[in-house]
């Protein structure tokens, strides 16, 4: 067997290897966390099996979920935890996305209730507040790092990249925590919420920064949530395990909403934002409160 014919073979063994890892992530991205009840899954092969926690799941996979039980998939890759909401068959897809569907409607009509509370104190303070747009006639706070920066760095690339600061010298504006869930106060695993408190006297939207293995920024929590005025929240329609490979997490909070690419203009030093931004971090060996 010549060289050239070796080599080949080796390159096509290794581009199988590489598909068939590829193939077998793509698989066990999604995995059952928990069942209640008599919660059946049938699988391309039309297999009808007991739902089993840890096992892994495809998108197009139909449950059965009785009337008085219920199952939660786990995304591995986000490490987000769905809960169904309804009974009935469906596909792992379709409950998903009305657990996806569901936890958008409570964080709106939340963020409502919070934005209208806060409208009513601030007519009876003669402070105004724009409803929709959250924009603030006060300019009693500033935002900006709580320490010197080094030349040519934001604050959110130095939150990235320090790993010396402790969590506490970021938290003079707000600060976030992990609370752990009903199932995570059980021998069922860790899950938690996450939780912020606002130190300043507005409302503040929020989300929490992920860095993806490509290095690319992503919003872990689908929808914006809304934190009232010197008060905390805790977002518990969104539910999550802990990613080992995260070091932190950072929370970003404004007076008005935003997206991720509003986010991304944030690493630029010299980028000056219309709305104040205010950012906190929470590294990933804290351990969730109880």
């Amino acid at each position: 067997m010549n060289i050239r014919r070796l080599k080949r073979i080796m390159m096509m063994a290794t581009m199988t290897a590489c598909v068939v890892t590829l193939s077998f992530k793509a698989s066990a991205a999604y995995k059952i966390y928990k069942v209640k009840g008599n919660v059946t899954v049938k699988d391309k092969t039309k297999k009808e099996v007991k739902a089993q926690r840890r096992a892994d799941v495809s998108l197009s996979d139909i449950l059965s979920i009785p009337k008085d039980g219920s199952v939660q998939i786990l995304n591995s890759d986000s490490h987000r935890i769905y809960s169904s909401v309804s009974s009935g068959k469906m596909s792992v897809k379709k409950l998903i996305d009305k657990a996806e569907a569901h936890a958008a409607d409570i964080t709106k009509n939340i963020n409502r209730k919070v934005v209208a509370a806060v409208a009513e104190t601030g007519k009876s303070k003669r402070i105004g507040y724009d409803a929709l747009g959250m924009a603030i006639h006060e300019t009693d706070v500033v935002a900006g790092s709580p320490i010197p920066l080094p030349e040519g760095i934001s604050y959110l690339s130095y939150l990235m990249t320090n790993e010396n600061d402790p969590d506490s010298i970021h938290q003079k504006y707000l600060a976030l925590k992990t609370i752990l869930t009903e199932e995570g106060n059980s021998s069922d695993g860790d899950a938690f919420n996450f939780a912020v408190d606002n130190f300043i006297n507005r409302p503040l939207y929020f989300n929490i920064i992920s860095r993806q293995n490509d290095g690319d920024l992503s919003l872990m929590l689908p929808r914006n949530p809304v934190v009232g005025p010197k008060t905390g929240t805790v977002v518990t329609e969104y539910t999550y395990i802990p990613d080992n490979n995260a070091s932190r997490y950072i929370v970003i909070a404004s007076d008005g909403d935003f997206n991720i690419e509003d986010v991304k203009r944030l690493l630029n030093p010299n980028y000056c934002p219309d709305n104040n931004f205010y950012l906190s971090l929470l590294r990933n060996n804290t351990t969730p409160i109880n």
